[in-house]
């Protein structure tokens, strides 16, 4: 596993020396390791992969490969960041009263966990709060509508958060901060926009290699014989097995596909927008 540094950290660490705040400075950031570290092990307990962990002037971000379509595996191993705040929390009360830590450092040290933790939580990629989202929008929608209901969502969020850091609603008062973040997630959130189709063919070659799940109920999938195989792959959603009933001009049911079928395209490098109603048997 590897540590990349931004650039723009060792900045914030020359303002730290400056300022006589880097105590301070490095005890945030080794909060944020702390946290991240709690996503690298808790993947890594899933048998995941692990890329690296970036440290960021606004924190930090562990980039996993997951190589299953787990639902549950994800929604843990995002939760398991603000979870080690928030034990962290705990740690810190409990040394309070053994009398451990001064008051001050403990408060600090308290507060530090309680802001990361609770700003993590925020529904703006990249944050833990956008990945929740996404896990929970992959129970109602299909996986490449799950994550572009979730990138847009982040995205108004952070659009928002600029125009409130302008002091567009606060008599103009600048929060210099908050345009810099608005500012880093805006870059974000257009890379992760340009990163979906990526996404979405990443989903498809991992159900293509899965074992269909023929043991639980299929989902239900009704298009007509006109849609194209491709969007007929839109309709797809993770951890879930489908069934596709082909439907004639006339409404009946022509034909049942299952999903490995359809999936097979991808391997076999076919028209992706020929109807679905000429796939032959």
């Amino acid at each position: 596993m590897k540590v990349k540094i931004n650039p723009f950290f060792w900045l914030i660490m020359i303002g730290a020396i400056a300022t006589g705040q880097f105590i301070e400075i490095i005890t945030l950031f080794a909060v944020v390791i702390i946290h991240e570290l709690g996503h690298v092990l808790t993947a890594k307990s899933y048998g995941w992969r692990i890329h690296e962990i970036q440290l960021l002037p606004f924190g930090g971000m562990a980039k996993v490969e997951q190589p299953n379509d787990s639902r549950l595996e994800e929604f843990v191993v995002t939760i398991a960041g603000p979870l080690q705040n928030f034990m962290m929390i705990l740690v810190t009360v409990g040394f309070w009263h053994l009398q451990l830590w001064s008051n001050e450092w403990a408060a600090f040290f308290m507060k530090a966990n309680l802001w990361i933790g609770l700003f993590n939580l925020l529904p703006i990629s990249p944050l833990d709060g956008e990945k929740i989202m996404k896990t929970i929008f992959y129970i109602i929608f299909p996986f490449k509508k799950a994550i572009t209901n979730s990138l847009f969502i982040s995205f108004v969020l952070t659009i928002l958060l600029f125009f409130y850091s302008t002091g567009y609603w606060n008599h103009w008062k600048w929060n210099v901060n908050g345009i810099i973040l608005s500012i880093f997630f805006l870059y974000q959130n257009w890379m992760e926009i340009k990163q979906v189709p990526f996404y979405f063919w990443q989903f498809l070659l991992q159900k293509a290699q899965a074992t269909p799940k023929r043991n639980t109920s299929a989902v239900p999938l009704i298009v007509k014989e006109e849609t194209s195989v491709l969007h007929s792959l839109y309709l797809l959603k993770k951890e879930r097995y489908h069934l596709f009933y082909v439907l004639s001009d006339q409404g009946e049911i022509v034909r049942t596909i299952p999903e490995e079928k359809l999936l097979s395209f991808v391997f076999q490098k076919k028209d992706l927008y020929q109807p679905i109603g000429n796939i032959s048997d």
